[in-house]
């Protein structure tokens, strides 16, 4: 590099990566990487193709997507006026009644997100329910899939396979069964991290969305402030505030309390009492520990201390800023490993945002080498939505899960701290 051009930015050092000799050892893992990446698109067919069988199958609405239907009916009483009916349980059960002709089959779905959360609900309310289904699950697939895309970096060996091992993510299955929102929050945590670096504004104004469901977002602002990332943090604090402001205007002032009067009923009727049918789908700690029989105290106490523990480190590492460590993608990759500690509240098809540092550490090690450890912590985390459905042992399989996506974010974190490669030395020096 000339003396006379310009510097480059640490930020666009901290994603090159001299050519890798292809060895032995990496030809195995290219072709590994390749079966692998053609069996999770043939299981993702497959899941398709059943999907629309389960639901062509079913005399009414399929409990397959089940959740959507709370979704679609809270668009339906926005689209009709009555957006706050969508916080109360008559209303709003009445026309889940309506739409299923089961209630007592069904129950109740509630619906727990904040008030500008209703206008993309009462966008999809549009339609009917099972076309608004499927534009549900295939737009925010299409979200998720782009993510992955610019994610990886074009010079990532077998980008392509990479790619496609993540259709076939099994977090990808859970989340389309319930019909909930998981490809839409790893859509937005993983355009953060590709824009964190050169659009902070648009990576401020993913992570201000990701506001729609607040307890994926608690660690964000300790992790921007720490990594210094001010413009983004500004972006992000101002998305919020227009997006409660628009929804004030629309529904009305009134819709704040009636929104946090259901939070308090989620917290008594949802959270605190012991429902282990409930709890068998969380994968938090809190969970885990209301699961296997322990007390209120002990739950929110342990949750207290591993969110701070996870915060703690995070935060560290951000501090350090080790050059050619800390870009904006293993930024972002490493705040999505630690979201799934930083809530009581999260269910299993949230195990989709770990997509966002599994693919980082997948492209990483294709690049400079696979760490110690790194690709058993990758097996775990990839098959932990599997692991999560076992239930030998009391269940004890559901606290393996957290440690699995513990020893990820261990991994992301070890590889952030790593001293910038040789190559990436020479390239600052010469830059200086």
């Amino acid at each position: 590099m000339s003396a006379i051009e310009p510097p480059l930015p640490v930020t666009a050092l901290s994603s090159f990566h001299a050519p890798v000799p292809v060895r032995g050892g990496k030809r195995v893992q290219i072709y590994v990487l390749r079966l692998a990446g053609a069996a999770a698109v043939a299981a993702f067919l497959s899941f398709c193709i059943l999907w629309v069988q389960w639901q062509m199958a079913s005399p009414g609405v399929s409990k397959i997507s089940g959740d959507f239907v709370s979704f679609w009916t809270a668009g339906k009483l926005t689209l009709e006026g009555a957006a706050g009916d969508a916080y109360l349980k008559g209303p709003h059960f009445v026309l889940q009644a309506e739409l299923t002709g089961d209630p007592m089959g069904w129950g109740y779905l509630a619906f727990f997100y904040p008030p500008f959360f209703l206008f993309l609900c009462a966008a999809f309310a549009l339609v009917g329910y099972f076309p608004a289904l499927c534009l549900w699950l295939a737009s925010t697939f299409a979200g998720y899939a782009a993510m992955l895309r610019g994610l990886l970096p074009r010079d990532v060996p077998e980008r392509n396979s990479v790619w496609a091992l993540f259709l076939g993510y099994p977090a990808v299955m859970v989340n389309a069964g319930f019909g909930q929102n998981g490809f839409l929050s790893t859509a937005l945590l993983g355009g953060a991290a590709i824009w964190l670096d050169r659009r902070p504004a648009l990576a401020g104004i993913c992570f201000g969305c990701l506001s729609y469901k607040p307890q994926l977002g608690i660690i964000v602002p300790l992790a921007l402030a720490a990594a210094g990332r001010w413009r983004c943090f500004a972006v992000a604090g101002l998305t919020v505030l227009v997006l409660a402001g628009v929804a004030t205007i629309a529904f009305g002032a009134e819709i704040w309390p009636a929104f946090l009067t259901n939070m308090g009923v989620a917290r008594q009727s949802w959270m605190e009492p012991e429902n282990p049918l409930y709890h068998q789908f969380w994968i938090t700690v809190f969970g885990a520990v209301r699961l296997h029989g322990g007390s209120l105290a002990l739950a929110y106490g342990a949750q207290t201390a591993v969110t701070l523990i996870a915060a703690c480190l995070l935060a560290g590492v951000l501090l350090l800023r080790r050059p050619g460590a800390q870009s904006g993608r293993a930024q972002g990759a490493a705040i999505a490993a630690c979201v799934p500690f930083c809530s009581p509240f999260m269910l299993e098809y949230d195990l989709m945002v770990l997509a966002v540092p599994m693919a980082w550490l997948i492209g990483e090690g294709l690049r400079g080498g696979f760490r110690r450890g790194e690709i058993v912590a990758l097996c775990a985390a990839y098959f932990a939505p599997i692991m999560f459905k076992v239930t030998l042992f009391d269940d004890a399989i559901k606290v393996g899960v957290i440690v699995a996506v513990a020893a990820l974010f261990a991994a992301v974190l070890r590889r952030m701290m790593e001293p910038a490669p040789l190559a990436l030395r020479q390239a600052t020096y010469q830059a200086a």
